[in-house]
């Protein structure tokens, strides 16, 4: 017998174990669609043996009803809102003797919308984000698939505490699986990885234990850039996200003109210049100290170039009116250095054979958090870096802390060990302390981290000079910022609703035609009207004391920091741009699927960047509202149309 549940937007018909899901106002079906477990190498059908009970009630801070189809291996579980297009999916696997679970599988089936594009969100900061076309692929966290008039079916994992949910596509079917953090090989010529399948899980489940998978929001619309900021939203209230209420994070960071060699007089003479030069700007007070402070990874204690004790650095930071921010990767363990690698090499996690797992992104063994000694290491760096004084702090390669390998305890997933010592951390360092992820998986950086980084590092050939890295204009320069817009672009929805968006930093170097390697005034221009729309931390990036009248007339232009703000934006033309199928997906690749007009509202005024990422000019028509305005980097007051040169930003304001 096949049972119902409808709303206005949504009917949801239920016929043994499977489902299937109707939008008749967006025209699509999902389904029939099962709930499958991989248990031991084999997969169930949940629910094979059960029927639905329906039984009203809240869920998700929505009024509804609960469908419920259970038999002695679990249950299938939908909840379908009063109102609204939006079912939330989970599944349980119950263990009648003990076994270990490969994977959960919510959501299996087919769907009946032609869609033409896809939206890809990559597995952590680092990873590829853009649209695609309907070739089969997978994404991770969220999703949606659009066709030609604008009909969608989006979806959206509302957790991520102990498990990575993949959502992939096979033309007309869609699969959605819990299992663990994905294989990771690097892209050769770049910085740039590919990331691969899911491994299992082998979580060992007791006899009598039951586990869940995590919960996955499904629905269908006609307007798909507000249905991904929906399902965004109900994944940052389900996960409790972490607010910020304090000062802006914005400011000065050390990484990309000091590098590895950074030191204290550094950090003060940069920070001395930056508010003799922000003066009217009291929120611009943040310096970062980046990566090149410490012994070494795993050796948390300042080397040669800083003091003993880095609380005499912050109180020197802040009698020049600074507060001061510290970069950290605790997961991050350097082979036979100082510290963990020496001292605790069993809190790492392990390879084959039993050694420590030697991950070859970085180059590093991967703290263990599921070892409950390197729990409590973690909670008391935290306490340490608040003791210094420090009010924020960039943690950096998390991604470290989900890997695939073995664990001191293997009943605790990747995810689950990830999102332990993250919290732990964060416990340590306690409120009051702006917490910056980065290299971190996207989902579970929600209720943990303030901000996350949404891209990869932008390449800047003056510390790479320095560091050896290739100057190959293939993927640094303008190359590395149009890479960087698409990931930012494509994970627009996740801005001021999951955490605040960190498009990275703002450089002007080369921008007076002193240095070829680094960027032309356009492009300096871009970068820093990139980082002010999206919102997240504004953070300069070159050696202030250096530069040169042209390039302070970009990174000090008062119209410029007026715009700077921590609200979400939209680019407009979200989901309408795609990257053709020969453009590889990771981080550096090179592409034309990078939205051009982006807006966000400021402090009453509609702020509107037409970007070119193009190497020919462009003409951009201007709302008929916009006609008249000053644009802000040229002074010139604006026609119909828009002319943006090559690799530039044109900038529109209006008081709403």
């Amino acid at each position: 017998m096949i049972a119902h549940v409808r709303n206005h937007d949504v009917e949801v018909d239920l016929d043994g174990p499977d489902f299937t899901l109707r939008w008749a106002d967006a025209g699509t079906v999902l389904g029939p669609c099962r709930a499958t477990a991989l248990v031991d190498g084999a997969e169930h059908v949940i629910g094979a043996r059960g029927t639905w009970e329906l039984v009203p009630g809240d869920g998700y801070g929505r009024a509804g009803t609960w469908a419920r189809c259970a038999s002695g291996d679990g249950a299938v579980t939908l909840h379908v809102p009063d109102d609204g297009p939006v079912v939330v999916i989970d599944v349980v696997v119950a263990m009648a003797a003990d076994a270990r679970i490969d994977r959960l599988t919510p959501l299996v089936g087919a769907t009946d919308l032609e869609y033409e594009r896809r939206l890809v969100d990559g597995y952590d900061s680092w990873a590829y984000s853009g649209i695609r076309g309907p070739e089969p692929g997978a994404s991770f966290w969220n999703t949606v698939y659009v066709g030609s008039d604008d009909r969608c079916l989006a979806l959206q994992a509302l957790d991520a505490r102990l498990m990575c949910t993949r959502i992939a596509n096979d033309r007309d079917t869609v699969r959605v699986d819990c299992a663990g953090a994905p294989l990771l090989t690097k892209a050769a010529g770049t910085w740039g990885y590919l990331v691969g399948e899911q491994p299992s899980l082998r979580l060992p489940v007791e006899s009598g234990s039951s586990l869940r998978s995590e919960p996955v929001a499904v629905g269908a619309a006609r307007a798909p850039v507000a249905l991904v900021e929906d399902l965004a939203s109900l994944a940052a209230h389900h996960m409790g996200a972490r607010r910020w209420d304090g000062p802006p994070p914005n400011g000065w960071e050390s990484w990309y003109h000091h590098g590895l060699f950074v030191s204290a007089d550094d950090v003060l003479t940069n920070a001395r210049v930056l508010r003799q030069r922000y003066a009217d700007r009291p929120d611009l007070d943040l310096v970062q100290i980046d990566d090149g402070w410490q012994r070494t990874y795993g050796a948390w204690w300042p080397n040669e170039r800083f003091p003993d004790d880095l609380g005499e650095l912050v109180h020197t930071l802040g009698s020049l009116g600074c507060r001061a921010g510290l970069w950290l990767a605790p997961f991050r363990v350097q082979p036979e250095a100082p510290g963990l690698a020496t001292d605790h090499p069993d809190w790492c996690l392990r390879g084959p054979g039993g050694a420590p797992l030697l991950e070859p992104r970085s180059g590093s063994w991967a703290l263990d958090a599921s070892h409950p000694d390197a729990v409590e290491w973690l909670q008391e760096l935290g306490a340490q870096v608040r003791a210094w004084g420090f009010e924020m702090v960039k943690v950096d390669f998390c991604y470290l802390a989900a890997l695939d390998g073995d664990r001191y305890d293997d009943g605790v997933t990747g995810t689950e060990a990830l999102v332990r010592g993250f919290r732990a951390l964060v416990d340590g360092l306690g409120e009051g302390i702006y917490v910056l992820g980065c290299g971190m998986p996207m989902l579970p950086a929600v209720g943990l981290c303030h901000g996350n980084r949404v891209g990869h590092d932008l390449a800047m050939p003056r510390v790479h000079q320095e560091l050896g890295h290739p100057l190959d204009r293939g993927w640094t320069g303008f190359a590395g910022v149009r890479a960087q817009a698409r990931n930012v672009a494509a994970r627009w929805a996740q801005a001021g609703r999951w955490y605040d968006a960190d498009p990275e930093v703002v450089m002007a170097w080369g921008s007076d035609g002193t240095d070829p390697a680094g960027y032309s005034v356009e492009e300096a221009r871009t970068i820093a009207t990139m980082v002010a729309i999206a919102g997240g931390p504004f953070l300069l990036a070159d050696e202030l004391a250096s530069l040169g009248a042209t390039e302070r007339a970009v990174v000090e232009h008062p119209a410029l920091l007026d715009i700077v703000g921590r609200s979400p934006f939209r680019p407009i033309d979200a989901l309408t741009t795609i990257d053709p199928d020969d453009v590889p997906e990771h981080a550096f690749s090179q592409g034309p699927g990078i939205p051009r007009i982006w807006q966000a509202e400021r402090d009453g005024t509609t702020v509107r960047a037409a970007f070119n990422w193009s190497e020919e000019p462009v003409d951009v028509a201007v709302p008929v509202e916009l006609v008249g305005v000053t644009e802000l980097w040229t002074g010139a007051p604006t026609g119909s149309q828009l002319r943006v040169p090559p690799h530039a930003v044109r900038v529109l304001r209006a008081r709403g």
